[in-house]
Formats: structure tokens, C-alpha cells, sequence
């Protein structure tokens, strides 16, 4: 019975979490005359966040009043599924991501923006992907272009500074 509510819990979860997270953007400080400051992207995030929610509470209550349309498992199918998401999310993925993480805090500063953006996303896609899907061409030039086009769209439409780092 609660794992049939598990999305409902969840989808409110959420709704209040991005409700407060909208609200705290008002408290971020503009630092620029444009329309655009610092507190736009974390609003475009809640509103996101709200609007998947939503969705999401939506769907749960249909699925709750109508159990017909859901789809149905049995215990081998489920356990199987189970097995194979546990196999899928290792802990060395898990600690990998969090040491990313803070490596790219931690050099961001120095390093700068740009080359470290597009370092971290190479890596992340490196240590996510499967063995049998790593293709490191396409690694690169996904992180060096989403990168770039991240940078370009903070400094020219945003007009937020970002650290430039060993790039001056």
C-alpha cells in the first residue's frame, strides 16, 4: 500500500521544495541593472521543478484511482528489475560523482569556468556511461561545446561574471 503512494509522496515532496526554493530567490542579491540577474536561473529551476511535479502528482492519482492502467509486474519481473538498477548504480559511480563534484568546486576558482566545466562533464560521462556505450569522442565534444555554449550564454545574454581562472 505505501509503495502505491510512493510518486504521490514524492511529487508534494517536491512541489514544497521548489515553492521554498522560488521564495529563497528573493533573497539573492542583484548585483546587475539588466531584467536578467542572478536569481533567474534559480527560479526558471523552481518553476521547472514545480511544473514536472505537478505532472508527476497528476499521474500518481490516476494511477491510484485507476490501478487497471498501471502496469503490472509480477514478483520475478520486479525483483529482476530491481537487481539489474542495483547492478546499474555502483558504488564506485556514486563515489566517483561526489569526489567530481568537489574537485570541480574546489579547482573551479583557478583553473576557471570553461576548462573545467568541459573536464567535469568529460569525466561524468566517462564514469556514468557503461563500458560498452563509452565513447569518448562524443564525450568531448558534447562537454566542450555545452561548455562553451554555457559560458557564452552567462557572459552575453546573462551578463553574469564567471571565473575566468588560468584563462585571464
Amino acid at each position: 500500500m505505501l509503495k502505491q503512494y510512493k510518486d504521490i509522496y514524492a511529487s508534494v515532496f517536491l512541489l514544497i521544495v521548489s515553492i521554498i526554493m522560488f521564495i529563497a530567490t528573493y533573497s539573492i542579491q542583484k548585483m546587475t541593472v539588466t531584467n536578467i540577474g542572478a536569481d533567474f536561473a534559480p527560479r526558471l529551476l523552481a518553476v521547472g521543478i514545480f511544473v514536472l511535479s505537478l505532472i508527476l502528482l497528476t499521474n500518481s492519482i490516476k494511477q491510484v484511482r485507476n490501478p487497471q492502467t498501471a502496469v503490472i509486474l509480477d514478483e520475478e519481473e520486479e525483483e529482476e528489475e530491481e537487481q539489474n538498477l542495483k547492478e546499474s548504480i555502483s558504488k564506485l559511480s556514486v563515489v566517483g560523482t561526489i569526489a567530481l563534484l568537489i574537485g570541480y568546486v574546489a579547482l573551479i576558482p583557478s583553473i576557471g569556468f570553461l576548462i573545467m566545466t568541459a573536464i567535469y562533464l568529460f569525466l561524468q560521462m566517462y564514469l556514468l556511461a557503461e563500458r560498452a556505450h563509452r565513447n569518448i569522442t562524443l564525450f568531448l565534444i558534447i562537454s566542450v561545446v555545452s561548455s562553451g555554449i554555457i559560458y557564452y550564454c552567462f557572459k552575453s545574454i546573462f551578463y553574469l561574471r564567471l571565473p575566468a581562472g588560468i584563462l585571464g
